[in-house]
């Protein structure tokens, strides 16, 4: 519960936080695939990753070789629209942070921002971890 609090998250035995770099995702066997850009790359993970008790696909975007947001989706076998990702988002949240900031749309801590995001139109919802 603290660690996402200390903006911490641990992905296949990997802790990403605030001071995440690229280089620790190059030239291992995580089952992930690295976009490489200048200034800005993207790490996807190709299978969904469980953090704290719920599976998530990931993407990670780097700004200058430095992590600067984590994007999670939640992850089911069968198809769920939306608001239903929207819910379980939520719960995940209020779980980990507790009711008085799990519920908040803009979660602000010293390390940076998590937001829960839903696209009605799009029939989407993320959690953005994004660091200062």
């Amino acid at each position: 519960m603290d660690k996402l609090m200390a903006g911490t998250l641990e992905v296949g035995g990997i802790t990403i936080k605030s001071l995440t770099t690229l280089d620790i995702f190059r030239n291992k066997n995580l089952n992930i695939k690295i976009r490489e850009g200048n200034p800005t790359s993207f790490v996807y993970f190709l299978s969904p990753q469980s953090i704290y008790s719920e599976s998530f696909l990931i993407q990670l975007v780097f700004a200058d070789e430095r992590i600067s947001k984590v994007i999670l989706r939640a992850y089911s076998e069968i198809e769920e629209d939306g608001m239903t990702i929207a819910k379980r988002h939520r719960k995940w949240l209020i779980t980990l942070l507790g009711e008085q900031l799990g519920i908040k749309n803009q979660i602000e801590f010293d390390w940076g921002v998590i937001n829960p995001w839903v696209d009605m139109r799009r029939s989407q919802a993320e959690i953005h971890l994004t660091y200062f």
